[in-house]
């Protein structure tokens, strides 16, 4: 991982979204965050990549 964030408070900021909202996105929409030794781990790159792909996807539902 490049620009790692480690634990939920972290992701969670940086994202600028509650905890439980990332781990609802987790489970439903394939947000890229893993519970790895006890410890939620992220990356700011991953994170950006799936937004865009969410913005994209939600455009093309709108055409």
């Amino acid at each position: 991982m490049g620009k790692g964030l480690l634990g939920m408070k972290e992701i969670a900021a940086y994202c600028g979204r509650a905890w439980n909202v990332i781990l609802r996105w987790i489970e439903k929409r394939g947000f890229p965050a893993k519970l790895i030794d006890g410890r939620w781990k992220s990356d700011r790159d991953l994170i950006d990549e799936w937004r865009r792909d969410q913005i994209r996807g939600a455009i093309s539902r709108q055409a």
